[in-house]
């Protein structure tokens, strides 16, 4: 059967603990419901309790982000990795000669690891036996098995030049695999081949594959990542102040002839909630060898419009950075996958929005407003914007395409009570209605909107979200909607966005999954999502055949808690050739 999985003791280990994870999430939405009744003023709860009124408000505000702050860090799911002495080895692979297996070899590196590569392999801090590293908090494990010897080379990123900046702060991890060939009467040579490499990739279809060993390169990076993880909750209540810079990342030496992925994440969230969706589609050869994937980090305290604008001036600036005369197939395709509200911001990327959404904020025409050239810039960028022609396909993963009513309620309140409004929208906003108070619309001009935006606002149904849905989508585009059972069609919800609020008309293709709002979670939604990226090949003058076959870790040489996993295969054979 398609995607079914194959259950041991380990797999049920990692379910259990998945499911602790969801318990945390329960909990920790009654905890907020519960703090929400206490902070709300003129609440019954809030009178009762008077010794509060005796604590300064701003003590008050601390001790609550303190603790919405530890009960959302608790619900993080960290990837972990263990390893014997024995694993870490220590070849030099920035040298013409270097000792492998206690003899003398010489390097050969394959082409696609003498570039930007070749310096973090060079300088690495620890080089790993792949098949030695365990890991826990990745659903699944994914290898192949052939020649060669699996490593994973961990090297730390200075973060200094503009390039480096756009990968990781917490490190690079490169899964390259060492095979030995002996030459008579000459030093034997040791070939590396970097395992992402499409060359690489397609022989592991072929009947003599090299070895590799995707998911021990993926978790060692993501245990460096920390402090990625723990940083959405504060960067949700201080979008002004974010510990770790907006913007695309790489996570893998940029490549000029793959089509990036660009995965959006949604709210108090980062790019750590990609992890298991990222090992799934980035552990099959057929998603491998034509795409990469990038990570687009943001604020998610902020309001809608404004990381809406970050995402498309970021994309561009990193297209540009890599590619700077816009000849390479990532400044010309990109897929998008974005989840919940961080699909509202790709929507903008995919649109072009006239006066709609301004019309909808405001009841004065845009160019008629008297303001300093820097709020109007500011103002205009978040409001005004026209599709990316690069984008080429979209895939909404349970996106509140017209909002949540979660956002207006209980968790509405305490969560604006504790954003810290960017100061920069505020004074613009401030400006704006100062010159003309009554220029916004009646909805946004509402004490409880304080008229400075943030996410929760924007998330809250309202005639904004209404405009921004009703754009055409200028590209194919895809919607995967969770239901858990309440009713189907019209009725049901992933527990957090109704069904009429996550459908969209005129998609390709509509998928309702059995999963909550992490439909990304779902073997079902995964096993979508490949079918979709393999279709999105064949309007770039490709033939696909396309089957499903498992994907065979690599035998013994992995641990034994590997899985396999339904996977689909895509053949490609480009016109012409």
């Amino acid at each position: 059967m398609i995607g079914e999985q194959v259950k041991s003791d380990q797999q049920i280990k990692e379910r259990g603990w998945s499911m602790g994870t969801k318990i945390a999430r329960r909990s920790t939405l009654r905890a907020l419901s519960a703090i929400a009744a206490l902070t709300a003023p003129g609440s019954k709860e809030f009178q009762e309790r008077a010794s509060w009124t005796d604590v300064p408000r701003k003590l008050h505000r601390i001790v609550l982000a303190a603790c919405v702050c530890v009960l959302l860090s608790a619900c993080a799911h960290l990837v972990t990795i263990s390893y014997p002495p024995e694993a870490v080895i220590h070849p030099a692979f920035n040298q013409r000669f270097t000792t492998w297996e206690g003899e003398r070899v010489q390097v050969a590196l394959a082409p696609s690891l003498r570039g930007e590569a070749l310096t973090y392999l060079g300088k690495n801090d620890q080089v790993l036996l792949a098949n030695l590293v365990r890991q826990r908090g990745l659903h699944h494990e994914y290898g192949v098995a052939g020649k060669g010897t699996p490593l994973v080379v961990y090297s730390n990123n200075p973060v200094v030049t503009p390039r480096e900046k756009h990968y990781p702060g917490s490190g690079i991890a490169l899964g390259v695999t060492a095979v030995k060939e002996d030459r008579p009467g000459q030093v034997p040579l040791l070939k590396m081949y970097d395992t992402l490499d499409p060359s690489v990739v397609r022989c592991a279809r072929g009947p003599n594959p090299i070895a590799a060993n995707y998911t021990a390169t993926w978790a060692v990076l993501l245990s460096h990542s920390r402090k990625v993880a723990s940083s959405s909750a504060s960067a949700f209540l201080r979008p002004d102040n974010p510990r770790f810079a907006t913007g695309v990342y790489l996570i893998h030496p940029y490549d000029p002839n793959k089509i990036p992925i660009l995965f959006v994440h949604g709210l108090i969230s980062s790019p750590i909630s990609w992890q298991n969706l990222t090992n799934d589609l980035c552990s099959d050869p057929a998603i491998l060898e034509h795409y990469q994937p990038w990570f687009f980090l943001y604020p998610t305290g902020q309001s809608v419009l404004e990381s809406a604008q970050q995402l498309r001036e970021d994309l561009l600036t990193t297209q540009r950075l890599f590619d700077p005369k816009g000849t390479a197939v990532p400044s010309h395709h990109v897929v998008v996958i974005a989840h919940s509200m961080g699909g509202i911001l790709a929507h903008t990327l995919v649109s072009d929005s006239g006066d709609a959404l301004w019309n909808s904020f405001a009841n004065k025409p845009f160019n008629g407003l008297s303001l300093r050239p820097e709020e109007k810039k500011l103002i205009s960028g978040a409001f005004f914007f026209r599709r990316q022609p690069c984008i080429d396909r979209v895939i909404f993963l349970a996106v509140p395409h017209r909002g949540s009513r979660l956002a207006a309620g209980t968790l509405g309140t305490i969560g604006n009570r504790l954003i810290r409004r960017p100061k920069a929208v505020a004074e613009a906003m401030r400006e704006l209605t100062a010159d003309d108070p009554g220029v916004v619309r009646p909805y946004f001009a509402r004490p409880s909107a304080r008229s400075v935006p943030t996410s929760l606002i924007s998330l809250a149904p309202n005639p904004l979200l209404d405009s921004l849905a009703a754009l055409p989508i200028r590209v194919p585009f895809h919607s995967i909607i969770g239901d858990r059972g309440l009713g189907g069609g019209m009725h049901s919800s992933d527990g957090v966005v109704p069904y009429s609020s996550s459908h969209l008309a005129g998609a390709e293709s509509e998928k309702i999954v059995p999963a909550g709002h992490l439909v990304f979670s779902n073997d079902a939604a995964v096993i979508e999502i490949k079918r979709i990226l393999g279709e999105n090949l064949t309007g770039k003058q490709y033939k696909l055949e396309i089957h499903y076959q498992p994907v065979i870790p690599a035998g013994k040489a992995l641990p034994t808690n590997s899985h396999p996993r339904g996977s689909l295969r895509v053949r490609v054979k480009i016109e012409g050739q």
